[in-house]
């Protein structure tokens, strides 16, 4: 059996109960989209501004609280001039403001401006509202189990040694 073959057979035996040939990873990115879309259409609704989804995801974590912009890239994945240009669109559209960190002088701290409180606001009831319509789809049971799943401490990303990784190829 050749290696390409043996890790296909691996990843057969690990997909047993699965719902797909795609797995959790695809399902939760088509979830995500469905609420991001969702938002995305409230918000044109009751506001002035509907952002693409890159600013979108970084609105969630700046409303979380990270106020930097080399912690944005690290939650985002991508790199620091990638979340750079993700800021200074939202600046340009008044929802955010660069201000000297106070306890760093050489790095800046990402504020939300008075609008961009106010997009945050309706947001949230953006959010509830689609929470609403989802618990309506799968039901109030469906959904807190789904709740409770997402919220669960999963640890640490597992990493996979770089050999194991080699003798699959």
């Amino acid at each position: 059996m050749t290696n390409a073959e043996q890790f296909n057979a691996q990843n057969k035996r690990l997909l047993v109960g699965a719902t797909d040939e795609h797995g959790l990873l695809r399902t939760l990115v088509h979830a995500t989209y469905w609420l991001d879309d969702g938002l995305q259409a409230y918000m044109a609704r009751h506001t002035d501004i509907s952002l693409p989804r890159a600013q979108s995801m970084a609105m969630i974590y700046l409303t979380e609280g990270v106020d930097r912009p080399s912690d944005l890239a690290a939650k985002l994945a991508v790199s620091k001039q990638a979340a750079q240009q993700v800021l200074k669109e939202l600046h340009v559209k008044g929802i955010i403001e660069m201000r000297p960190d106070p306890q760093n002088g050489r790095q800046k701290q990402i504020v939300l401006t008075h609008y961009g409180r106010d997009l945050q606001t309706v947001a949230k009831r953006g959010l509830c509202s689609l929470e609403a319509e989802l618990s309506r789809k799968i039901g109030v049971k469906s959904l807190r189990a789904l709740r409770r799943a997402l919220d669960a401490d999963w640890g640490e990303s597992p990493i996979f040694a770089a050999e194991a990784v080699l003798e699959r190829v």
